[in-house]
């Protein structure tokens, strides 16, 4: 009797308990993952696997790309931008003429040992014209004719001068004369000219021969009346005036104030010419004064023309 009894309950107990883990699973409530055995059994068996097609794509960057578009102006932007602000601006530059070299082997020697960005003013037919020229040409050293023009002091100009009571014809010539004794000048100063730089007829004569011949000119400006520079400038000729004299008077200290107040004049107006001489003063203190650091930039006189 207890033993029958005891079958009656259990079967009453499976009928119970089976509908409610059926209900159980359908609801997920198990403590386990509930297989999907609709699936194939390596993915079921670890369901937190990606699927195959979910395996082939790739992981998101970490970095996104800009757009071609976007990084083209970015560049651009950073290109133009930052070479107008991070470029400092260029120093103030001088450029300095030896004048009257020529009449000796010194004078020569000492112009010619000068850094290179020195320019020599040569006077025509002299002893050591053609010598200095060639030396200055093997050196990539500008050179100018150094014509000698008539001044108001009646001073003895020289071989090859050029004075305002000449005929056109008879002042072109002596002119292309002293160019053809002066070889692979590339420009013209006035040697003196206190008197015919202020005379526009005969610096018309002087710009038309340079102008045939490819050349620039530098007004020395012995006279503040010279319309040197201003002919040259009306007939596209390059040109410059001279800003400083080094050394009209001969010792080192007023040399060394000339040559101050040159660099001054370089930072007030970004350029400077000045003009020298081949004294042993001035040969020595600018062999010294330009072997040292200085605030600004010696450059050659064809970089000051306009």
């Amino acid at each position: 009797m207890i033993i029958t009894m005891r079958l009656i309950l259990l079967v009453l107990l499976c009928g119970a308990v089976a509908p409610a883990l059926v209900a159980a699973e359908d609801q997920s409530t198990l403590p386990f993952p509930v297989l999907d055995r609709t699936l194939p059994p390596y993915h079921s068996a670890f369901p937190y696997l990606k699927s195959p097609t979910e395996q082939d794509k790739a992981w998101p960057p970490l970095f996104h790309k800009k757009p071609e578009a976007t990084l083209e102006r970015h560049s651009d932007m950073e290109l133009g931008n930052s070479s107008a602000m991070d470029f400092l601006p260029a120093p103030p530059t001088i450029s300095i003429i030896i004048d009257d070299v020529g009449y000796n082997r010194r004078g020569m020697e000492e112009s010619l040992a000068l850094p290179t960005a020195v320019a020599l003013a040569i006077l025509p037919m002299t002893p050591f014209a053609v010598k200095t020229a060639e030396a200055a040409r093997k050196q990539q050293r500008a050179t100018i004719l150094h014509a000698p023009m008539e001044n108001l002091r009646e001073l003895k100009l020289g071989p090859g001068g050029l004075y305002a009571s000449m005929d056109e014809t008879t002042f072109k010539r002596v002119l292309n004369e002293d160019l053809d004794s002066v070889p692979w000048v590339q420009g013209v100063n006035n040697h003196m000219g206190s008197l015919l730089t202020t005379h526009r007829r005969a610096m018309e004569w002087v710009m038309d021969v340079i102008s045939e011949r490819s050349l620039f000119f530098i007004d020395s400006v012995t006279n503040p009346k010279s319309v040197a520079h201003l002919v040259a400038t009306e007939r596209n000729i390059k040109s410059v005036t001279r800003d400083v004299f080094l050394d009209n008077v001969q010792s080192q200290t007023a040399i060394h104030q000339q040559f101050e107040r040159l660099v001054r004049l370089a930072h007030k107006n970004g350029s400077a010419i000045a003009i020298g001489h081949p004294y042993p003063e001035t040969m020595h203190y600018l062999m010294y004064r330009l072997s040292q650091p200085l605030s600004v930039e010696l450059s050659p006189i064809g970089q000051q023309l306009h």
